[in-house]
Protein backbone atom coordinates (compact mmCIF):
# COMPACT_ATOMS: atom_id res chain seq x y z
CA UNK A 1 0.00 0.00 0.00
CA UNK A 2 1.65 3.08 -0.97
CA UNK A 3 1.30 6.82 0.61
CA UNK A 4 -1.63 8.01 -1.61
CA UNK A 5 -3.66 4.78 -1.26
CA UNK A 6 -3.32 5.05 2.93
CA UNK A 7 -4.30 8.99 2.45
CA UNK A 8 -7.28 7.97 0.51
CA UNK A 9 -8.58 5.48 2.65
CA UNK A 10 -7.82 7.78 5.78
CA UNK A 11 -10.03 10.48 4.00
CA UNK A 12 -12.41 7.67 3.08
CA UNK A 13 -13.44 7.51 6.75
CA UNK A 14 -12.96 10.78 8.12
CA UNK A 15 -15.61 11.71 5.53
CA UNK A 16 -17.84 8.59 6.69
CA UNK A 17 -17.26 10.04 10.32
CA UNK A 18 -15.14 7.59 11.54
CA UNK A 19 -14.04 9.33 14.51
CA UNK A 20 -15.05 8.04 17.39
CA UNK A 21 -12.53 6.65 20.76
CA UNK A 22 -11.33 3.77 20.80
CA UNK A 23 -13.73 1.18 21.66
CA UNK A 24 -11.18 -1.09 24.45
CA UNK A 25 -9.37 1.74 25.66
CA UNK A 26 -11.27 5.29 24.39
CA UNK A 27 -7.57 6.14 23.22
CA UNK A 28 -7.64 8.66 20.24
CA UNK A 29 -4.89 8.03 18.18
CA UNK A 30 -5.20 5.77 15.57
CA UNK A 31 -2.99 4.23 12.68
CA UNK A 32 -3.37 2.89 9.45
CA UNK A 33 -2.22 -0.72 8.76
CA UNK A 34 0.28 -1.35 5.85
CA UNK A 35 -1.76 -3.45 3.79
CA UNK A 36 -5.15 -4.98 3.11
CA UNK A 37 -6.22 -8.21 4.77
CA UNK A 38 -8.87 -10.63 3.78
CA UNK A 39 -11.28 -12.47 6.37
CA UNK A 40 -12.74 -15.40 5.06
CA UNK A 41 -16.46 -16.82 4.47
CA UNK A 42 -17.26 -19.78 5.65
CA UNK A 43 -20.32 -21.48 5.16
CA UNK A 44 -20.22 -23.55 8.53
CA UNK A 45 -18.48 -24.04 11.07
CA UNK A 46 -16.89 -27.44 11.22
CA UNK A 47 -13.01 -27.10 11.47
CA UNK A 48 -12.32 -27.34 7.89
CA UNK A 49 -10.58 -23.86 6.07
CA UNK A 50 -11.74 -23.26 2.36
CA UNK A 51 -9.16 -21.46 0.45
CA UNK A 52 -9.48 -19.62 -2.59
CA UNK A 53 -13.47 -19.04 -1.51
CA UNK A 54 -15.28 -16.00 -0.43
CA UNK A 55 -13.76 -13.17 1.24
CA UNK A 56 -14.18 -9.86 2.56
CA UNK A 57 -11.36 -7.38 1.83
CA UNK A 58 -10.62 -4.97 4.35
CA UNK A 59 -7.79 -2.18 5.94
CA UNK A 60 -6.88 -2.68 9.61
CA UNK A 61 -6.96 0.42 12.35
CA UNK A 62 -4.86 0.14 15.21
CA UNK A 63 -5.70 1.91 18.69
CA UNK A 64 -1.85 3.31 19.40
CA UNK A 65 -2.65 3.28 22.68
CA UNK A 66 -3.91 -0.63 23.51
CA UNK A 67 -3.69 -2.08 19.50
CA UNK A 68 -7.16 -3.05 19.33
CA UNK A 69 -7.49 -3.67 15.84
CA UNK A 70 -10.69 -2.92 13.60
CA UNK A 71 -11.55 -3.31 10.02
CA UNK A 72 -13.03 -2.14 7.34
CA UNK A 73 -14.84 -3.24 4.64
CA UNK A 74 -12.85 -1.53 1.32
CA UNK A 75 -16.30 -2.32 -1.05
CA UNK A 76 -18.06 -0.30 1.59
CA UNK A 77 -15.19 2.72 1.22
CA UNK A 78 -15.93 2.25 -2.90
CA UNK A 79 -12.17 0.93 -3.44
CA UNK A 80 -13.27 -2.44 -5.19
CA UNK A 81 -14.92 -2.99 -8.64
CA UNK A 82 -18.67 -1.94 -8.25
CA UNK A 83 -19.50 -4.45 -10.99
CA UNK A 84 -18.39 -7.24 -9.21
CA UNK A 85 -20.00 -5.86 -5.53
CA UNK A 86 -23.10 -5.37 -8.10
CA UNK A 87 -23.24 -9.01 -9.18
CA UNK A 88 -22.38 -10.27 -5.57
CA UNK A 89 -25.58 -9.00 -4.65
CA UNK A 90 -27.56 -9.58 -7.65
CA UNK A 91 -26.52 -13.41 -7.25
CA UNK A 92 -27.60 -13.53 -3.42
CA UNK A 93 -30.91 -11.69 -4.28
CA UNK A 94 -31.71 -14.80 -6.29
CA UNK A 95 -30.62 -16.90 -4.25
CA UNK A 96 -32.55 -15.44 -1.78
CA UNK A 97 -35.82 -15.66 -3.69
CA UNK A 98 -35.45 -19.04 -4.69
CA UNK A 99 -35.55 -20.23 -0.92
CA UNK A 100 -38.75 -18.41 -0.04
Amino acid sequence: MNQAEKDNIIRLLNERGVRLPCSRCGGNNFSLLDGYFNSSINPQLDNNVILGGPSIPTVGIICNRCGFINYHAIGALGLINNNRTENLNETRNENQNETE
